[in-house]
């Protein structure tokens, strides 16, 4: 007898033996089961068989359990099998539910359809254990196209939330974060109840699409379920509000966790880093160290990547040394960053230096090699690199190193260089070029004042070009003062952008160039009056929320004619009444044109009494600046008319009681009416003409100084003495 039998032999008697002892103990199969391969099983069963041990399905159910957990999933598969074969056993849900999912640890969709199709043969498939086991079996293999069909098929309450949950969770594996937001709609719309894992993934499909709307729900309903803002969900709220751009959003989430850990910690720190804001990034990374939390691989490769951006050498210096005295920076992301920080930061010896001292490469290490190369100017050392890369054949080129390696021909002007590795994109690796590599094309024919050859290039080009290659085109022009190609250029970057002035700054620059000063003049005068449409409507907007909200502070009206909205970020009272919000905006909308060529002096909001004497008066002084010329940034003035906003909300107590029966309305004026307006200034008139009237009482509110606009707001009232009789 060999001595694999006499091994097995001995397996089997002390199994018998411990069976006799312990009859009622459903670990004793587990034990041997578990120790066995494949050509000792059949063996086994047989054996067993004829004594009666594995008539029972406990027992099964752990032998079962046993092998699918372990490091060899497929035993508890091929145990399945032959159980049917050699014992003639009727399993059960719980049995496929095992070898289900072992079907998925390995992953093999060819077992687990196998499995499914005797689930269907035997009216178990759908059981909830297996239907979720089979759900969880098709996203694993990356199927989860097939997952969702067994969801769909199946009976009406056979599915619970963890159903869901998985599909959910394999459209994420899929990289299908739009098909998760979907299912997750389907979810809710047939009253699913929800649970932490749920918003857990949704959260993650939400920042995964940027889509802001399921983003919200999901925190709505995080607070509506009373489930608490621990480190899981706070960090994946954080994470969704940064990626959607609402830093400011993320920043409150993560103040209200109670306990942050690492994952939070390091969460905010990317939101700050993913939306430009590096210095914020690297402060709280100071604060994360203040507060005691140990950073891990995660956090150090973020904050480097910030002091890349910023070019913060010594403080990059400052995040290494503090990775080799804490141990960290042994992952492969960690000396990715560092490389990046250095190349950016142009010690390109000593991101050489951490590059040659690497044993594992992935495709991210050449990547920001190869750029490194590139923006320090070592355009030949970029293409040895790319060469050397490819000789090795560990790493297949990607889309972005070949954008590296275009890079580095365009900044070396090496246009055959350029058109190889172009052309090896698709011929060679099967990669289709997208928008940025038909840009760096450009930019190179363009730097070797190959313009004509440009021009066939992006007609030639199989997507439609964006800003960034006309803008090259454009910038081409300047150098070789080709005035009709520029004026080409431009005219596409306007139908692409018409908000945007880059075209028209780099169209000017071609005018200037080549001593056109007439043009040059056009352009700008031009640019300036685009500016001021933007402020105008701006202010046009700001001052019908401001006047809407005047009238409600008075109680002109009841409170069920205005509702709470957010404008600004600042919560204010907007009319829903169909007549009272018509007036307000016709009244301020058609000051716009007045405004845009800087005309309007004052708007006010006038309240009367019952003889139509003004008894109190909302001003709103405007000066806007006419020759401002640079460009307009929205975003700083918006802050200083949030300011107005939040002023006006408080300044109740500043104001009067309004007498019974009054009425009120919007008035301008003017510095000077227009020759040709006429018709148009007749819709304004002045109606407090009364100049024998005492000098009215004045309470400042508000006043901004902003460019391009200038704005005050008080108060007018009557003044307390009687006024003078009228002269004669």
């Amino acid at each position: 007898m060999c001595i694999s039998s006499r091994i097995l032999n001995g397996k089997t008697r002390y199994f018998s033996t411990l069976r006799n002892l312990y009859p009622e103990n459903k670990c004793v199969l587990t034990i041997p089961v578990s120790c066995l391969s494949h050509r000792h099983l059949p063996i086994l069963l047989s054996r067993a068989t004829v004594s009666g041990l594995l008539l029972k399905l406990p027992l099964v159910h752990s032998a079962l359990r046993s092998l699918s957990l372990g490091p060899i999933p497929s035993l508890s598969i091929s145990f399945l099998v032959l159980l049917r074969r050699f014992a003639y056993m009727t399993l059960d849900n719980y049995s496929f539910n095992i070898a289900i999912s072992a079907a998925a640890r390995l992953p093999s969709v060819v077992v687990g359809s196998q499995f499914h199709a005797l689930s269907l043969k035997l009216s178990l498939a759908s059981d909830t254990f297996v239907l979720n086991a089979l759900i969880n079996m098709y996203s694993s293999c990356n199927y989860p196209t097939a997952a969702r069909l067994v969801l769909d098929s199946a009976p009406q309450g056979a599915s619970d939330v963890v159903s869901w949950n998985t599909i959910i969770a394999g459209y994420l594996r899929g990289g299908m974060p739009s098909n998760a937001l979907q299912c997750f709609h389907q979810m809710t719309k047939e009253q699913v109840r929800l649970d932490e894992v749920t918003l857990l993934n949704v959260l993650v499909a939400c920042a995964r699409t940027g889509t802001m709307k399921f983003g919200r729900l999901c925190h709505a309903l995080v607070v509506l379920n009373g489930f608490e803002i621990n480190c899981y969900i706070g960090s994946s709220l954080v994470s969704m509000y940064a990626k959607c751009g609402l830093v400011e959003d993320a920043r409150r989430v993560f103040n209200g966790i109670p306990e942050r850990n690492v994952v939070c910690w390091t969460s905010m720190i990317a939101g700050y880093t993913q939306s430009g804001r590096f210095k914020e990034a690297v402060e709280l990374f100071r604060d994360m160290q203040i507060a005691g939390v140990k950073a891990d691989d995660a956090t150090i490769a973020t904050v480097v990547s910030s002091c890349g951006q910023m070019g913060a050498l010594d403080l990059g210096r400052y995040l290494h040394a503090f990775c080799d005295g804490h141990g960290l920076g042994k992952e492969l992301s960690v000396k990715n960053s560092l490389i990046d920080m250095y190349s950016k930061c142009g010690d390109i010896k000593k991101a050489c230096q951490i590059f040659c001292g690497l044993t594992k490469r992935d495709v991210f290490t050449w990547t920001v090699m190869i750029m490194g190369f590139a923006m320090n100017g070592l355009c030949v050392e970029a293409l040895d690199l790319f060469a050397q890369m490819e000789g090795e054949g560990e790493v297949m080129p990607n889309e972005v190193i070949f954008l590296g390696v275009l890079t580095a021909c365009s900044h070396g002007g090496l246009v055959e260089q350029g058109y190889h590795h172009f052309h090896r994109m698709s011929n060679v690796y099967n990669l289709a070029p997208r928008i940025e590599h038909y840009g760096c094309m450009v930019d190179l024919l363009g730097r070797a004042k190959l313009l004509a050859e440009a021009e066939q290039f992006i007609k030639d080009m199989h997507i439609a070009p964006d800003v960034v290659v006309w803008r090259s085109l454009l910038f081409a022009c300047r150098a070789s003062g080709q005035v009709g190609l520029a004026e080409y250029a431009a005219e596409r970057i306007e139908q692409l952008e018409p908000k945007e002035h880059g075209g028209h700054v780099l169209l000017s620059n071609v005018y200037a160039t080549t001593s056109r000063w007439v043009d040059v003049n056009k352009v700008r005068t031009g640019m300036g009056n685009s500016r001021m449409s933007q402020i105008a409507q701006v202010i046009v907007d700001f001052l019908e929320v401001a006047v809407s909200c005047v009238v409600f502070l008075k109680g002109f009206y009841p409170p069920r004619a205005f509702e709470r909205r957010r404008y600004m970020n600042v919560v204010v009272q907007k009319s829903v009444h169909p007549q009272l919000a018509g007036y307000i905006h016709s009244a301020t909308s058609g000051l716009l044109p007045f405004i845009q060529k800087g005309l309007v002096e004052r708007v006010l909001v006038i309240f009367y009494d019952k003889a139509h004497v003004p008894v109190e008066k909302f001003v709103f002084r405007l000066e806007v600046n006419q020759c401002y010329g640079s460009k307009i940034e929205e975003a700083n003035l918006e802050f200083a008319l949030r300011a107005f906003l939040i002023k006006l909300t408080v300044a109740e107590p500043l104001t009067r009681p309004l007498p019974s029966d009054g009425s009120w309305e919007v008035t301008a004026y003017f510095r000077s009416l227009p020759p040709d307006g006429e018709k148009e200034a007749q819709l304004w008139i002045p109606t407090d003409t009364k100049q024998w009237m005492q000098p009215p009482q004045i309470t400042p509110i508000k006043s901004m100084s902003c460019d391009p606009l200038k704005m005050q707001l008080y108060l007018e009232q009557p003044s307390p003495t009687e006024p003078k009789d009228p002269p004669n």
